[in-house]
């Protein structure tokens, strides 16, 4: 069990197994212990992960699962930043100090904001009443000036259909001109002229061409425009009542919309307002940013601290010392 232990510590840490075996207990216990640090941050952010992927980026728990595994998977890797280091490195540790700073920061208040959920929501609710009464007014005069628009296509077509009534009541028949061609053989006299001049008279057959003049009457054709215009008003008054009954319901729809979008930023907002109103909120947030900025430093404190080099990195930096006095050996000779 004590070697499976080390192998998964060797594993997150980056240590060689194999020279890990060969070192002293102080060597193992160093290993237990940044695995241990490890740990702790992992299951804090995987928590904070998964929270955020589900609460903010809207995934479902599948996806909200795979971004805590992200960022469980972020942490090991900057964790070996400062494990497997060889010899001292100041940059290093001024950097991840200011990782720590960032990471403590934004996970105290995505800690918090789980914590003061209620107190948010009372907050987000006044809030919320602000928004929706600075909207209001816009939107209540976007349905007036589309119900003015519908009632004034009411009013045209209603003129318009007292004007076709009034034309198909006057002229309820009217007559259309027509004509008849009536074709009939007859005789007629065409005089034909020979070469020599002479002119004579013959009768032969044609045909005469009389036009009958007529009228016919039917229905005012005005009259079959009525029922598509009583069609039209009736689907105008259907849009006006509907922007009637939507100009009741605004306040609500305002409301669930605002609702319905959870902002990160929103919520950062809120939640500094009631840090910035409430000392005791403010005392909580600070205690877990502490709490979380110390989780971040475990591993720095326990690499760089005094009395903290064990008999591994010592055989680490003997390697690399004898590999590079090596090559330097056989560059000098060629």
């Amino acid at each position: 069990m004590r070697n499976r232990w080390i192998k998964f510590g060797c594993f997150l840490t980056g240590y060689n197994y194999d020279i890990m075996k060969t070192s002293s207990e102080a060597s193992a216990k160093a290993v237990k212990k940044y695995t241990s640090a490890i740990l702790i941050v992992c299951l804090i952010w995987g928590f904070i992960g998964y929270n955020f992927a589900n609460k903010y980026m809207h995934l479902e728990t599948g996806g909200s699962i795979i971004g805590g595994l992200v960022m469980v998977f972020i942490i090991i890797q900057i964790e070996k930043q400062i494990i497997l280091n060889v010899g001292k490195n100041k940059w290093g540790n001024f950097f991840r100090l200011s990782i720590a700073i960032i990471m403590a920061f934004l996970g105290s208040i995505i800690i918090d904001q789980m914590i003061f959920k209620d107190d948010i929501e009372l907050k987000k609710e006044g809030e919320l009443i602000e928004r929706v009464n600075r909207a209001l007014p816009g939107k209540i005069k976007e349905v007036n000036e589309e119900i003015t628009r519908l009632d004034s296509l009411i009013s045209y077509k209603n003129n318009e259909r007292t004007i076709l009534i009034a034309e198909v009541t006057e002229k309820p028949i009217i007559k259309f001109p027509g004509y008849e061609t009536i074709i009939r053989p007859g005789k007629t006299n065409k005089i034909f002229i020979d070469s020599s001049g002479n002119t004579t008279t013959r009768e032969i057959d044609t045909l005469y061409k009389e036009r009958k003049y007529t009228s016919t009457s039917r229905a005012n054709p005005k009259a079959e425009l009525i029922p598509t215009i009583d069609n039209q008003i009736k689907d105008l008054a259907i849009k006006r009542d509907v922007y009637s009954l939507k100009k009741l319901d605004i306040r609500a729809d305002l409301e669930a919309k605002f609702r319905s979008k959870v902002g990160f930023l929103d919520e950062i907002n809120t939640m500094i307002s009631i840090l910035e109103d409430s000392p005791p909120a403010f005392v909580v947030w600070l205690l877990f940013f502490l709490f979380l900025f110390s989780l971040e430093l475990f591993v720095v404190v326990g690499k760089w601290g005094k009395n903290t080099e064990t008999d591994y990195d010592i055989a680490i930096m003997h390697q690399r010392d004898v590999r590079i006095k090596a090559i330097k050996q056989l560059t000098e000779k060629e």
